[in-house]
């Protein structure tokens, strides 16, 4: 690993703050709440377009913020930058290089799924295409003015460079990424005519005939475009990095992926070794209630990410820390089948990508988000469609209007060796770590002593499993 920043230990938080979640009045006491349960890392979003408000004018306020905020409570950042979340001005500045999908339409932005936010896509594959030279020097302008502002800040851990690397099933279709498809065939063949007999189609008279396929089907030309497509993107990958580390040599990069390259590789890119490859710290999304509940399911995201890490570090990037039962991908399944989430099972979730090797944990959420599709509140007490975070009420039992962590953290409780934490009704992701439903257990507020509480027997405080 490139850098010279010591990281801790085990990593272990959240994504916290994605403009607009949380509110700003409740920053200064969920730090104070993550210090003194121990937790140690942040992710948060740096969105293009919340942030370059017009052409070269920054808005870093919120941002600088969540940075000191961290540095005071001693809590090390993981910056995603998010150029895939674009200003509203640059969709219609490069107009002609958005995303063009395979049935010739163009995308639109719209608010972010997991953030209330404009800008977004189609996916994790944004909005603008960086084959455009237009758009890949304003992108480059952004990652630059970010990496700058914070590379030396005390809170400073690295950068997230491709969340859940992967992309739509679309793919790009707009003429800049045609251009560079048909550069890509042309060195692949070598000729035109070669091209003709390689694909069955013979007539082609001028590379300007030849167009991506439309829909995939088991033929050379879709062959072709699926490896194209996944080689394409993971080169825009590799220009973030390497602009990153051309300013930056002592702060991680990172990146995380959906643990898809058995199933996803084709369709979506989730080259989970080829990601990889390309950072120094992978990581994995991996929600329980969304696959199913089964002990394998998970082991197999585990164990499939520490093959493609190849020895380096990888964390559980995005691990459930809440309820998650009314997404499409559980409804109609069983109740036991990760449909409804108990304390235990969070626990266990845990331990399993610990004992895979994940050296870090995060959860998708701080808490659950209080505005946007995200929130889906047909029952009072439930996020009902993205996994919670560990501060929130995925499986509280306060009303409505104690759904924030803001609210459980002003009720503090004891637990029974004395030490006083904050009421999370249960749900707490990271005492979920350390409090399991059995006697004799410690219950250790830290991150690290969590995992040897785990193992601790509190009678003869002797390290060991039972």
């Amino acid at each position: 690993m490139s850098t010279k920043r010591d990281l801790p230990q085990l990593p272990y938080g959240a994504v916290y703050f994605r403009k607009s979640n949380p509110p700003k009045e409740d920053w200064e006491r969920d730090y104070t709440t993550a210090e003194e349960d121990g937790m140690n890392f942040n992710r948060h979003w740096f969105m293009w377009g919340a942030i370059e408000v017009s052409p070269g004018v920054y808005d870093w306020s919120d941002y600088d913020r969540q940075m000191d905020l961290a540095a005071k409570h001693g809590i090390r950042t993981i910056i995603a930058e998010m150029i895939t979340s674009i200003p509203e001005w640059a969709a219609h500045k490069y107009a002609h290089a958005l995303h063009k999908k395979a049935d010739g339409t163009s995308v639109r932005t719209q608010m972010g799924v997991s953030s209330a936010t404009g800008g977004f896509g189609n996916g994790s594959q944004g909005m603008l295409s960086l084959d455009c030279p237009e758009v890949k020097e304003a992108a480059g302008r952004f990652l630059s003015e970010l990496v700058l502002r914070y590379k030396d800040h005390p809170a400073m851990a690295g950068y997230d460079v491709w969340n859940e690397c992967n992309y739509s099933p679309d793919g790009c279709h707009n003429e800049y990424t045609l251009r560079k498809f048909r550069a890509w065939l042309n060195v692949k063949y070598g000729s035109l005519q070669a091209l003709n007999q390689a694909w069955h189609r013979y007539s082609y008279t001028d590379w300007e005939q030849v167009d991506s396929p439309r829909q995939l089907a088991p033929y050379p030309e879709c062959i072709d475009w699926v490896q194209f497509t996944k080689e394409n993107f993971y080169e825009h990958m590799q220009w973030r990095v390497d602009l990153i580390r051309s300013l930056d040599d002592k702060n991680i990069i990172a990146a995380h992926g959906i643990a898809g390259s058995m199933n996803q590789i084709a369709s979506m890119g989730a080259d989970d070794w080829l990601a990889a490859s390309k950072v120094d710290v992978y990581g994995f999304t991996w929600v329980a209630s969304r696959k199913g509940s089964e002990p394998w399911k998970q082991w197999h995201a585990v164990d499939l990410t520490r093959a493609a890490s190849r020895g380096r570090t990888f964390w559980h990037a995005e691990a459930q820390g809440g309820a998650l039962w009314l997404q499409p991908q559980v409804i109609g399944r069983a109740r036991n089948d990760g449909r409804i989430t108990e304390p235990e099972d969070i626990r266990v979730w845990q331990m399993i990508s610990f004992a895979g090797g994940a050296r870090g944990l995060l959860f998708p959420r701080w808490r659950p988000l209080l505005d946007g599709a995200a929130v889906r509140r047909v029952r009072p007490l439930w996020d009902g469609r993205l996994p919670n975070g560990p501060f929130g009420d995925g499986l509280c039992d306060c009303p409505l209007g104690q759904r924030t962590a803001a609210e459980g953290a002003s009720r503090i409780e004891t637990d029974p060796r004395g030490n006083r934490h904050p009421c999370r009704s249960g749900s707490a992701g990271f005492r979920l770590l350390v409090a399991p439903p059995r006697p004799k257990r410690a219950v250790c507020p830290s991150a690290v002593g969590s995992l040897s509480g785990v193992f601790r027997s509190e009678r003869t405080g002797r390290l060991g499993t039972y």
